[in-house]
């Protein structure tokens, strides 16, 4: 849908109508702001998106909600009331021809492998503690090996972590480590096994939450809000164009209504960094410095797959590590919602496949790539040919933000530069260049709130500092 509005003043803009886009623009406009969203896809919610084909529901990936904060729960349960549902997390990833549960624990791990490998597993760890303490925590590879030894790196973290990023384990930074590991070492892992926390690594929660007919319930509950309350959502529209104003920004749109431009005080973006500094003026140095700093992101092929039969499998997630398969993960739908199938003798399959455009598998034809997915989950019997009712695929270009060596330096500087706009604000994983959980965006805007709007009784919650984890 697009709302056409004659080009005029705005407190503030914001580009990318994904959960940190909406999110602001909602609680802007409940802080009284006048506050309007630009997406240039046909709907919105970004990666957060549910899409629908023949009463099927597919979200982009399979996105749960957790958050140990409760001002966050508080927030979303007042946004959904009772389409709330809480389901319990079942994953698991398939080693040396098993399925054992994952995040993987230490008794779970020793059934995985052979005596021998248990044996060598542990003996690489005793040497990590004796030769590898010095080793720097430069790169993943570094960070997981120093901690757990190189067996354990090489049968658990590796395979996986190399095929999601697309990179060697030695080209991905510490910083990835720190932040998606749980636990720091073998001995933790050990005391977590037999005296769990009250509060589990966000990698490692039992339940969750998820809106009852998909996580897109979340951005289209912002967007009628923020209708509701006056504000302005335009979609199928493109910033071409940023110019700094005195007082503010100009921004040059093009849409369904031609080329129009519109004036805020300030502006947020929540797409990604190199576009966003593309998207400065000539005059400003923003090409070049998109190409001095530039920042990578992931692309994600989602297949998604309706089926004639009740069940594939009882798990939220599968992980598959292997090279032998086309794609990294699979999710079930109706596992974590009946109202994702159209009834309950069918059932679907959203499938990921880590991929960049520049990759020989971005550019197969789409009945290429479905027809491998299907034979590989023939092979491994989670269903036959003549069971796929349907098929649908999508490509995201932009789904992750990669944590390569030198990341951080190209980041910081990227924020120096834009910094000579004060109210140039960076928000939500995509634009922040933060890998960041739905509850991690939301806390990213709120705490944008608290910064901006000191002096003003806040109409959201008030939160505590970041905490590191999504540092």
């Amino acid at each position: 849908m697009t709302e056409d509005r004659p080009s005029g003043q705005f407190d503030f803009l914001i580009l990318g109508g994904g959960v940190a886009g909406l999110t602001a623009a909602r609680e802007l406009l409940r802080l009284g702001q006048r506050a309007a969203v630009i997406e240039k896809g046909a709907d919105v919610g970004g990666l957060a998106r549910t899409v629908v084909r023949d009463g099927f529901r597919f979200d982009l990936g399979g996105h749960r909600f957790h958050s140990h904060n409760p001002a966050v729960l508080r927030w979303l349960r007042d946004l959904l009331g009772d389409d709330l549902l809480t389901v319990p997390r079942v994953s698991r990833i398939k080693l040396n021809g098993r399925y054992i549960p994952y995040p993987i624990t230490l008794p779970t791990a020793i059934t995985a492998f052979s005596p021998l490998q248990g044996v060598q597993a542990a003996a690489s760890y005793f040497l990590a503690r004796f030769s590898e303490q010095k080793r720097p925590d430069r790169s993943f590879e570094d960070w997981v090996i120093r901690r757990f030894g190189r067996a354990m790196y090489g049968r658990f973290f590796q395979p996986y972590t190399e095929k999601v990023w697309g990179i060697p384990g030695r080209e991905l930074s510490a910083d990835w480590a720190a932040q998606r590991i749980g636990l720091p070492g073998v001995w933790p892992a050990i005391r977590h096994s037999l005296r769990p926390a009250a509060q589990p690594p966000a990698t490692a929660v039992s339940r969750f939450y998820y809106p009852r007919a998909g996580f897109g319930m979340i951005p289209q509950a912002l967007a009628d809000d923020i209708r509701a309350r006056g504000g302005t959502i335009l979609t199928g529209t493109t910033p071409t164009r940023i110019t700094a104003v005195p007082g503010g920004f100009e921004v040059t749109l093009r849409g369904p209504s031609g080329t129009q431009t519109w004036c805020a005080a300030e502006l947020i973006a929540t797409i990604p960094l190199g576009a966003l500094l593309r998207l400065l003026a000539s005059d400003s140095g923003g090409e070049a410095a998109s190409r001095r700093f530039r920042l990578n992101y992931r692309g994600l092929i989602c297949v998604f797959l309706a089926l004639d039969r009740e069940r594939v499998s009882g798990d939220s997630w599968t992980y598959f590590p292997e090279p032998e398969f086309i794609f990294g993960r699979t999710h079930e739908p109706k596992n974590w919602s009946l109202d994702m199938v159209p009834d309950g003798r069918c059932t679907s399959l959203g499938v990921e496949i880590f991929a960049n455009p520049d990759e020989p598998v971005w550019s197969w034809p789409e009945a290429q790539i479905v027809d491998a997915v299907v034979s590989q989950l023939a092979r491994i019997g989670w269903l036959s040919p003549e069971e796929v009712r349907d098929h649908w695929l999508l490509r995201l270009p932009h789904a992750y933000p990669i944590y390569d060596l030198g990341y951080g330096e190209r980041l910081a500087q990227a924020r120096q530069f834009l910094a000579q706009w004060p109210r140039l604000h960076l928000l939500g994983r995509t634009g922040s260049f933060r890998y960041m959980n739905s509850d991690g965006v939301i806390e990213d805007v709120f705490r944008f709130l608290d910064a901006r709007f000191p002096a003003m009784e806040m109409a959201v919650p008030s939160l505590p500092e970041e905490d590191g984890r999504w540092a």
